[in-house]
């Protein structure tokens, strides 16, 4: 498997807003995409706490992270979410 067992990838929403069901279908094309991915609601405590550390403020947001916890790319805002490609491709790299 190499990178993409050292990768995750958070999908970061708003529960009950417009945002969530596309951040849920965001992560099942991510997944059949054989990218480790997770649906992760803002306001839960891991959310909270990722958003803390890496200043996250637009949601929804997507956060690619090494195993060590350090991120290698984040993406804020509805405008701003990056393709399913784009993501792979990073992961799979």
């Amino acid at each position: 498997m190499g990178i993409m067992a050292l990768m995750l990838t958070y999908v970061i929403y708003n529960k009950d807003t417009p945002a969530e069901r596309q951040s849920a279908d965001l992560v099942d094309r991510l997944v059949a995409a054989q990218v480790d991915a997770e649906l992760l609601d803002a306001d839960s405590p891991r959310g909270i706490q990722l958003c803390e550390n890496y200043d996250i403020m637009s949601r929804p947001a997507v956060a690619l992270m090494r195993a060590d916890g350090s991120p290698m790319q984040i993406w804020q805002g509805e405008d701003s979410l990056p393709s399913v490609s784009d993501v792979s491709y990073l992961v799979h790299q």
